[in-house]
């Protein structure tokens, strides 16, 4: 993309809702560069946050009128796509709309979908619906990590649907056992905050630009080992803005990810092992996520190791957090200030039917800790710096029954925290609660999931010695803002949330997304978190904090292509306005550009 195509967005205003046209024009203007829209109407998959069904057409159809398969039916087998296009929005497979979006609820579809929509590996039923719980990110037609999408199917001629196949499939034998799949994303979000950080940063509107893009390459050497690597660069500005903070929103180009991978058979299972610079989502969405923002993901360096049986699979980690603070290109580091170790197993619970409906429900127990080196905790009137050791037993049950769409997990937390400068050392003691539920309507019109989501994350008290128990519970790695809160004001530590979600397909290619969630502090001896790891300065009275509605619009044009407009406004409570804080609107644009 050239800088001719990137068009420069308004002053925003004051008024929470005119932000939507600079926006729009950041977005939606970058859209029109690369072509015109098709005016047709497309099929496509919500999220895996939202409704998600099969859409696959037998055939192009003569008409805009189509019927949808059932959800819980047999899949129709697609036939060749005999003219194959970048703009084509005919035959799509079932993709999540926002796959770095992924998490609950979501509707787990057992059918078997055609080989030519879907590139995930061969973990059986740990790929039910987009793959989540395989443990490598959603894997559809395209993935949030681009390694986890197998394209080997492209040996057959007949899946070959799409312009841009012979970029993902270069045979380099007669066999074609050795190929090389190269894939590349390019996005713009563009972000107004009415009252950035509950007025904390700015008292005036901002807006931020943010540009990114990736390009990878996977090299496949036979069945049992291939090379990945990947390069990443963004840039950002804005309006206002106020700053970018830690090295994540802008980076020169560098080495996101770069490892080698050996595949084999042992024991009953498909064991296979990573060494190098890799992306990490073994973990449940409300523990981390794929990178919405900001622009950079977490990128990790170390060994993962993993096995999969038929319906039990194990993951090993070892991994430190890469050091993209340089602002110099190819200077990112092998950082050893943060790591994080473990192990994640799961089991699948033979399919059952329950409702006369296809059900999946899946088991994981895990252990995860973290070591960081920067770490401060909330006191009475600030924070107190210092180093933490934690670890984190943990369970998560998730899944649907029938038109029951679930996630139950809970989590202790032990471990340490040291005060800097040698100061003294505390225990930790912290736990989190965190829970879905939805009815999913299979036969009503746009197929909603209406449903309550709650969650119960412990806080410290800053009334205590220095060397007593601390309580606050740690999440380090910034989990999905679409888990709770879009404009991440508010981070998932120290407190409860409860409030209703629901999730439609408004249209074909369209999802929306809608939760009001309201806020409390778990203690109010602890403090408001923008992030686990940074506490606001606010001390209010009372536990109640806020209340945040908010919504997420998502259209599918292509395969390649996916705009969304997220939008929010903060409520915040009397008395957290009494201690300086203000009320105010958020709003998001989003364009990606995939292949």
């Amino acid at each position: 993309m050239t800088h001719a195509c990137f068009f420069p967005p308004h002053r925003a205003t004051s008024l929470p809702l005119r932000p939507i046209a600079p926006l729009m024009a950041g977005s939606v203007g970058m859209l029109l560069c690369f072509g015109v829209l098709p005016a047709q109407a497309a099929e496509t998959a919500p999220n895996a946050a939202q409704a998600q069904y099969p859409h696959t057409p037998t055939t192009h159809p003569a008409s805009s009128k189509m019927v949808l398969p059932d959800p819980h039916g047999p899949t129709p087998v697609a036939t060749t796509h005999q003219h194959p296009g970048f703009w084509d929005n005919v035959l799509l497979p079932p993709l999540t709309s926002r796959p770095e979006a992924y998490g609950q609820p979501q509707s787990l579809e057992l059918a078997p979908q055609p080989s030519a929509l879907l590139h995930q590996g061969p973990w059986g039923v740990f790929n039910a619906n987009t793959g989540a719980a395989a443990g490598f990110g959603t894997v559809g037609y395209y993935a949030v990590s681009r390694w986890a999408e197998d394209w080997s199917n492209l040996r057959d001629p007949k899946n070959r649907i799409d312009a841009l196949d012979p970029l993902k499939y270069i045979p380099f034998n007669q066999s074609g056992s050795i190929y090389l799949s190269l894939s590349g994303n390019f996005r713009h979000h563009g972000f107004y905050d009415q009252k950035a950080g509950f007025g904390t940063l700015r008292t005036s509107p901002s807006y931020r630009s943010n540009l990114r893009w990736n390009a990878g390459a996977d090299l496949h050497l036979g069945e049992h080992v291939r090379l990945y690597g990947e390069l990443l660069s963004a840039q950002a500005g804005g309006i206002n803005y106020y700053g970018y903070a830690g090295g994540r929103w802008r980076s020169k180009l560098d080495a996101q990810q770069a490892f080698i991978e050996v595949r084999g058979h042992m024991l009953g299972a498909t064991m296979g092992a990573m060494v190098g610079r890799m992306s990490f989502l073994d973990a449940p969405p409300y523990i981390t996520a794929g990178s919405v923002y900001p622009a950079v993901p977490y990128s990790w360096n170390g060994v993962r190791g993993y096995a999969f049986w038929k319906r039990f699979r194990v993951d090993l980690f070892d991994l430190t957090l890469t050091n993209n603070a340089p602002t110099t290109a190819f200077h990112d580091q092998v950082g050893y200030r943060t790591r994080w170790y473990g192990a994640y197993t799961s089991y699948a619970v033979p399919n059952f039917k329950f409702l006369n409906r296809n059900s999946q429900v899946f088991v994981d127990t895990f252990f995860m800790g973290y070591l960081l080196a920067s770490n401060p905790i909330a006191s009475t009137t600030g924070t107190i710096a210092g180093s933490t050791r934690r670890d984190t037993p943990g369970m998560r049950v998730w899944g649907n029954a029938g038109p029951i769409e679930f996630s139950l997990g809970g989590m202790w937390q032990g471990g340490e925290f040291r005060a800097a400068k040698y100061g003294p050392t505390r225990p930790v003691s912290a736990y989190s609660f965190n829970a879905q539920i939805s009815w999913r309507f299979a036969h009503w019109w746009g197929r909603p999931a209406i449903g309550i989501q709650a969650d119960d994350i412990s806080g410290g008290d800053t009334r205590k010695s220095q060397t007593s128990t601390w309580g606050s519970f740690l999440s380090p790695f910034v989990p999905s803002a679409y888990y709770l809160d879009l404009s991440t004001y508010i981070g998932n530590a120290n407190l409860v949330d409860v409030g209703p979600i629901a999730t439609i397909a408004t249209s074909r290619n369209t999802t929306l997304l809608l939760k009001v969630p309201v806020v409390w502090r778990n203690s109010v001896h602890d403090a408001i978190y923008s992030n686990p790891t940074a506490a606001y300065a606010f001390r209010p009275s009372g536990g109640y904090t806020a209340t945040m509605p908010q919504a997420s619009f998502t259209w599918r044009a292509t395969r390649h292509v996916t705009f969304s407009l997220d939008g929010e406004y903060v409520f915040a409570s009397k008395a957290l306005i009494k201690t300086g804080a203000s009320s105010g609107a958020y709003v998001q644009s989003n364009l990606e550009l995939t292949f």
